[in-house]
């Protein structure tokens, strides 16, 4: 159902910005924008926003992890342009006068991901002042969460300066930093890109590959047919699985709330759309090492690694040296760019990734009942994670018999804002 439209008018703006007004869409349900999926997808697309933020990951993660929230879809019209898409949810935490309404992205944070929400960087500033005004004002929100987003989000400059958005209420931003997320450019070539490498990394790695080529028949392929999707996401998911149960965890699958059958339909969804890519390096027919992946406008969004244990693939270091020919792979394929995800690992480093920041920015009235109910929320979240992730989760729960679900717990998961 569409909630309401708010437009912002261009009179007074300097005679070079773009007109007509901008409109802001707000719609609580996806069954209401069904017949808009094509134009969402292809905004998405051309607006550089990552596969997270497309009409059926959004869809598919509601699903799942949607109960007990209000949804809100903020989608920005320029005439008849979809310029925008900022999808978010409310939730609310307590009760009485210490009740706290948070708006945050869907998709935030079960698992965290660097989101981008899809925007055209000639609106930002005035879109985020109406999606603000609506949240603040129509949903009486306390606190907007907006992350995580990198610092190439294009709305990062807006949200320094928020007393310049227009039609928004005096409201206060801070940033968090949390993380970098690792991005491959990709040239157009093979041999430009190993030729983009350390000496001493190529040398390395290509020697390392050699002599498994001598010990074995090695061969490659890519699984997008959509037919085979769910067999290739089943073989993925055994294969890690058997790598981190002989580490003592369970690994992405056990680790996240539903993430088996939400991962599952997440593939059977996007291979709709012809989106899913299991890269697999094969040794005598079998697979020693595959990449859940997805892409979307150019880029591929690499999920999870998998990779044989035990001898030889240990000694021939088959994780990183498979990361080499699965980028090689998505080079022939046309591939632009690999979201390599969230963390700081120095072998992506290594191989040609560059890290960017990544953090969350909270937003909050400027009020001093409006500072006091922020810093409330904030407080409550870092209560929770102390006691939920950092003594339960880390530090008593891998002590625990080998029996115990490793699973966290999304009623503590939601106050990760």
């Amino acid at each position: 159902m569409i909630l309401q439209k708010e437009t912002t008018d261009n009179s007074a703006k300097p005679h070079h910005e773009p007109s007509p007004s901008l409109t802001l869409e707000v719609i609580d349900d996806f069954a209401s924008m069904e017949h808009l999926e094509h134009r969402f997808d292809r905004a998405v697309e051309s607006l550089g926003g990552p596969v997270y933020m497309s009409f059926g990951w959004l869809k598919t993660w509601w699903r799942y992890y949607g109960d007990g929230a209000a949804l809100r879809i903020c989608l920005f019209w320029h005439g008849s342009e979809l310029v925008g898409i900022i999808p978010c949810y409310i939730q609310a935490f307590g009760i009485g006068p210490l009740r706290i309404r948070i708006a945050r992205l869907v998709g935030a944070n079960v698992p965290p991901k660097t989101f981008n929400p899809p925007l055209d960087p000639r609106f930002a500033g005035r879109a985020l002042g109406l999606m603000i005004s609506s949240l603040f004002g129509v949903d009486r929100c306390h606190l907007l969460s907006l992350g995580p987003v990198s610092k190439h989000w294009p709305a990062w400059s807006s949200l320094q300066n928020l007393s310049a958005l227009d039609g928004a209420p005096p409201v206060i931003s801070r940033y968090a930093a949390r993380d970098v997320h690792t991005v491959f450019k990709l040239p157009a070539t093979v041999p430009e890109y190993l030729e983009q490498l350390e000496p001493s990394e190529r040398k390395s790695r290509m020697k390392r590959m050699r002599q498994l080529e001598r010990a074995h028949q090695i061969t490659e392929d890519v699984i997008s047919d959509p037919s085979a999707i769910r067999s290739a996401f089943e073989e993925f998911a055994a294969l890690h699985a058997r790598h981190w149960q002989r580490l003592g965890r369970g690994g992405h699958f056990e680790a996240w709330p539903k993430a088996g059958a939400y991962n599952l339909d997440l593939v059977l969804e996007q291979a709709r759309h012809g989106r899913v890519r299991f890269y697999r390096l094969l040794a005598d027919g079998q697979v020693i090492s595959s990449r859940y992946t997805f892409l979307m406008g150019g880029t591929l969004f690499s999920e999870l690694p998998a990779r044989a244990i035990g001898e030889p693939w240990d000694k021939l270091g088959i994780g990183v040296s498979s990361l080499i020919r699965f980028t090689s792979q998505a080079i022939t394929e046309g591939v632009t760019s690999i979201d390599s995800g969230l963390g700081s690992y120095e072998h992506k480093s290594s191989l040609g990734g560059d890290e960017i920041e990544v953090g969350v920015w909270r937003i909050f009235n400027a009020s001093p009942t409006g500072r006091a109910r922020a810093w409330l929320a904030l407080l409550a979240s870092r209560a929770v994670f102390f006691v939920f992730q950092k003594l339960w989760y880390r530090r008593i729960l891998p002590r625990l018999p080998a029996g115990i679900p490793r699973t966290q717990g999304l009623s503590w998961l939601r106050y990760d804002y």
